[in-house]
């Protein structure tokens, strides 16, 4: 494990604010406040009548855009600053400080989407076929999708007011409880206390008898937390249940796919095909057990090294591995990902309180984007480093769309991070030379799109579960919600690996059922897409490098179907998906042929 002295790059936010302390972002608070005002009185009830023109229009999205880029600034440091060190009482009060702030101005522009949405329909038509508002015409399109399910002003107004008193609040709690939770590791006697970070790393340790021990500390400390955890859960679900029936959602997973811009029954294509596949998943940890010469797998043995001890890679190289793999692909991508490293905009040190797991904040098109990791110095940290650099890249490319198009939705938003995984994973295979090491670094490449593509399949089938739990039962105790997520991910393993008791609570760490409820389908999404799309790309060459870039640089300004209609997908084709799991099925035979 990278030891706490060694050299990991930290953040510099002084690109957003000096510091805390900053005038700065004093004053773009007062200043937002005013535009927000001033834009509240501009244009209320100017834009749902029968006389608007898309001259008006179009300066009310201009003033509005311009008016999200002064309130997301401070909000974006804010939240840096406190994911970094969630035990800081001074970080956590300016986070919570400038989500206040955020409620405030919010509650001012509610009138604005509502109006968009109400804009009489022979009114819209007109001024929508202008070529003033081509810019914004995707933007105006999707707003009148989700008029549906709007309340009235007064009503929404209210939810934005009390946000950071419901489910922010509580999500906020359940993030400073992991980030803060020290586990004690006994391990061959001796006794340490490690974080989350930390502690996962060693789930990957060659030594079973360590893996064993982590696992139970993991355990251990998610029990001590399980209380109130699971009363974080609870009260989420049951939040999104009341949100649902109020805005007329038929399910718990409606809203996701429609801010997704993806049909229900395309979605529901993508993991009945991913859980159609889990056979995938038994063959190759069958193969594994036989490498790993056990009798049966559990739990702490699904990331074992085949190859056993692993040397530690410093980040320094693990940057040089990735610029080399992005340069093979175009120098454009080494000209985007450099200034990440070189003007510190990654935060990679695995420190206590920090936050678990690995981000990319995209803020704005005229701010860059950060990265944070807890690195480790595992060949799967150099993954991720390659994975959240793509996040950035794309954010980067995607610069030349204004703010309301320039984030992808979340099945897009893993399109680049996941392709420059593969790129960094053919990198290292051509560097190697004997099979062994071949086998080893396969087999790690395996289990990560298996982590993609089935665990967050299973994680999606665990959600669909709880939550439908929760209508229909009421409060669910811990022991209810361990055995849900343990049945979603014993299927996907069959009989090939045995989950023990332990497992069960393991839920208890996963941010994104919290924080983002059904997201965890996007990245099974994404990855079968890019799988193809690199299929598409070692055939091509040169010539993809174009249409890919032209795909990232589109951002949000499409739904993912029109996006990839431009490609020639049509996502909703089983096929295409089985496509994807195809590729998978082979990187296995390519394992088993290794294995040999």
């Amino acid at each position: 494990m990278i030891s706490k002295t060694d050299s990991l790059p930290k953040w510099d936010l002084t690109d957003l604010y000096a510091s805390r302390e900053d005038p700065q972002l004093e004053a773009d608070l007062t200043a937002t406040r005013a535009a927000a005002a001033a834009f509240e009185s501009r244009y209320r009830g100017t834009i749902a009548t029968a006389e608007l023109t898309a001259g008006h229009l179009r300066a009310a999205l201009d003033a509005y855009e311009s008016l999200l880029r002064q309130e997301y600034r401070p909000q974006a440091y804010a939240m840096l600053l406190y994911s970094t060190d969630t035990r800081d009482a001074g970080r956590g009060a300016l986070l919570q400080r400038v989500r206040e702030f955020g409620s405030s101005v919010a509650a001012r522009l509610v009138f604005f989407e509502l109006e968009i949405a109400r804009i009489p329909t022979p009114t819209y038509a007109s001024v929508a076929a202008s070529p003033e508002l081509e810019r914004y015409r995707h933007y105006l399109e999707h707003q009148r999708r989700l008029a549906a399910h709007y309340l009235s002003e007064p009503e929404e107004r209210i939810l934005v007011e009390t946000a950071n008193a419901r489910g922010q609040a509580f999500a906020r709690l359940f993030t400073e409880i992991n980030g803060r939770t020290q586990y004690r590791l006994d391990d061959h006697g001796e006794t340490r206390e490690l974080n989350q970070s930390e502690l996962l790393a060693l789930l990957y340790h060659p030594e079973r008898e360590h893996r064993a021990a982590a696992a139970r500390a993991l355990t251990d400390g998610l029990q001590r937390n399980a209380h109130v955890c699971t009363f974080v859960y609870n009260t989420l679900m049951h939040e999104k249940d009341v949100l649902d029936r109020l805005r007329s959602y038929p399910s718990p997973e409606t809203s996701r796919h429609l801010d997704n811009e993806l049909d229900p029954e395309v979605v529901e294509t993508v993991t009945s095909v991913c859980t159609a596949n889990y056979g995938t998943v038994a063959r190759y940890y069958h193969l594994k057990r036989e490498l790993l010469g056990l009798d049966q797998l559990v739990h702490y043995d699904r990331y074992a090294p085949i190859a056993g001890e692993q040397s530690e890679i410093p980040f320094a190289q693990a940057r040089d591995l990735v610029l080399a793999a992005f340069g093979q692909f175009s120098p454009r991508l080494v000209e985007i990902a450099e200034p990440f490293f070189e003007r510190r905009w990654i935060d990679a040190e695995a420190a206590d309180g920090k936050r678990g797991g690995a981000f990319c904040a995209g803020i704005t098109p005229d701010l860059h984007p950060y990265v944070l990791m807890n690195y480790t110095g595992q060949p799967r940290d150099v993954m991720t480093l390659a994975h959240e650099l793509g996040h950035g890249i794309h954010d980067v490319m995607a610069a030349g769309n204004h703010l309301l198009d320039y984030h992808p939705v979340l099945p897009m938003a893993e399109t680049a991070s996941t392709f420059a995984e593969m790129l960094v994973f053919d990198h290292l295979q051509q560097t190697l030379t004997s099979d062994s090491e071949r086998l080893a670094l396969l087999c790690s490449r395996i289990e990560g799109t298996f982590a993609t593509v089935f665990r967050q399949t299973a994680m999606f089938r665990f959600e669909q579960n709880a939550h439908q739990a929760r209508r229909d039962q009421g409060e669910l105790a811990t022991e209810k919600l361990n055995g849900l997520w343990q049945a979603a991910m014993q299927d996907m393993f069959g009989d090939s690996l045995t989950l023990g008791d332990d497992h069960g609570w393991w839920w208890l760490y996963i941010p994104h059922v919290i924080s983002t409820p059904f997201y965890v389908y996007a990245y099974a999404f994404g990855e079968l897409l890019v799988l193809s799309l690199y299929a598409r790309y070692q055939l091509e060459g040169a010539d993809f490098v174009d249409r890919y870039f032209r795909l990232l640089e589109a951002g949000g300004a499409a739904s993912p179907a029109c996006l990839l209609q431009r490609l020639g997908v049509d996502i909703a084709d089983r096929a295409f998906w089985q496509g994807g799991c195809d590729q998978i099925r082979g990187l296995v035979d390519r394992a088993q042929d290794l294995a040999r």
